[in-house]
């Protein structure tokens, strides 16, 4: 009988499902080669394991790396974590996010998600945590786009004068000599981390401004849908963007657990036959009427809208970058829906060239609205290559730049202007002005 590093039996290679490859957790006692279950607490960090597995497995774009990801976990996870000790797993979980050694490179952020997804409410223990904060932060010094920031998150120490990172590989000045000045450096140092603080301190005024109306279930929503799917997490004002997105959805009795319930009925289920009637749903549908319709009278307004969500053929993307599958997207597109109709919603969804966005100058600190079409990059021999969006990323919308759209505010207008000065002034400091090109 195969037996894993957790002395678990598994069917060996070429038996037919069904037939050995599990304990016996109710036997009696073991003999020959089976093996008695682990203990309580073990299998809660088996499950978690085996659950982080599937999750990997099942998605295509991180697959292969499976493997890689359990051998991992079993190095840098012991024991579970008893009442009153610290968890361990928000450094794991960032040791493997940023780890140089991962295969799938810029996928590794996946990798990361769905362990961090699979012990959701499992502390955990290292073998040796000071280990793992020195092996974690010398992981994000060499891969990190902003090693500042990560480190501060797990409230590890800045980048220190001595130490080298990947962050800027641009052109040194002029007089470098390659010596190492280590009173210049200090200063450096010291700038930065001054900088750094005054960064914080606007971080937190700006949040606790935006948090601080939010209720304990959607403050829940928030924490749960933030930050998902990026490797540095998403961008400041995306988050704010979102927070506000939630504060004006709880205004309005937004319950997105009852309304997943209510389409679980069985009310809900004739309703839906009797209005599709004949016509099969598709992903556009089933994302849109997710979204937008927590009960009879929302469904009825969705229906009588003739929503053009029926094309079978379709190719679905998440429209938003940065925020979870389920609520976070359903959020953005259920604000869009209430400012600007279901028609927009849609458009929104399906990254129409009709959307405005608000993008910023940062050299000029000015900002506009802009729309999205197809680009042109270039390479470093001079050719050219079609980019398929100016304003879109990989990732998908920032939602903070589509706020002023979807709230019908026009360039040059006091509340366009306002929200987006605010925007960009809380996220990057200094003062921001609309660009001369935008009029009403």
């Amino acid at each position: 009988m195969t037996v894993d590093r957790n002395n678990r039996s598994h069917r060996p290679k070429g038996l037919p499902q069904g037939v050995a490859g599990t304990f016996d957790a109710a036997g009696p006692q073991t003999a020959g080669d089976d093996v008695a279950p682990p203990p309580a607490g073990g299998r809660r960090l088996d499950d978690a394991m085996l659950t982080a597995e599937t999750y990997i497995i099942m998605d295509p774009d991180v697959a292969d790396c499976a493997g890689y990801a359990a051998r991992r976990l079993g190095e840098l996870i012991a024991r579970p974590a008893k009442p009153g000790e610290t968890d361990d797993m928000p450094l794991i979980i960032e040791n493997l996010r940023y780890d140089p050694q991962a295969p799938g490179g810029s996928h590794a952020d996946y990798i990361a998600d769905h362990i961090e997804a699979a012990y959701d409410g499992i502390p955990v223990k290292a073998p040796d945590r000071t280990q793992l904060e020195q092996e974690t932060r010398q992981h994000i010094l060499e891969t990190a786009l902003d090693p500042n920031r990560e480190l501060r998150k797990l409230g590890l120490e800045p980048v220190r004068p001595d130490e080298h990172t990947n962050a800027y590989a641009g052109p040194q000045p002029e007089d470098w000599v390659g010596d190492y000045d280590e009173e210049t450096a200090e200063r450096r140092h010291e700038a930065a981390w001054k900088g750094t603080q005054t960064k914080q301190a606007r971080y937190a005024a700006a949040t606790e401004k935006h948090l601080s109306p939010l209720n304990d279930d959607m403050r829940d929503l928030y924490k749960t849908n933030v930050d998902r799917g990026l490797i540095n997490g998403s961008a400041f004002d995306d988050r704010m963007a979102f927070a506000d997105t939630l504060h004006e959805l709880q205004e309005d009795g937004w319950n997105p657990q009852a309304g997943r319930e209510y389409r679980k009925s069985k009310e809900f289920r004739k309703l839906e036959k009797q209005l599709l009637d004949g016509r099969k749903p598709t992903r556009r549908y089933r994302q849109l009427r997710d979204a937008l319709c927590d009960d009879e009278h929302e469904y009825r307004a969705f229906m009588a809208a003739d929503p053009d969500v029926f094309d079978p053929d379709e190719r679905i993307v998440k429209p938003f970058a940065g925020l979870g599958p389920d609520v976070g997207q359903a959020a953005m597109l259920r604000l869009a829906a209430k400012h600007r109709g279901v028609g927009d919603a849609i458009r929104l969804a399906r990254w129409d060239p009709a959307v405005e966005y608000t993008v910023p100058d940062a050299k000029t600190h000015t900002f506009r609205m802009e729309h999205d079409r197809p680009g042109i990059g270039h390479m470093s021999d001079g050719s050219t290559y079609p980019v398929g969006h100016t304003i879109i990323t990989a990732n998908g919308i920032k939602p903070a730049s589509v706020m002023s759209w979807i709230h019908n505010e026009k360039p040059g207008t006091p509340e366009w202007e306002a929200r987006t000065r605010t925007r960009f002034e809380e996220s990057n400091g200094g003062e921001w002005k609309p660009a001369e090109t935008d009029v009403i």
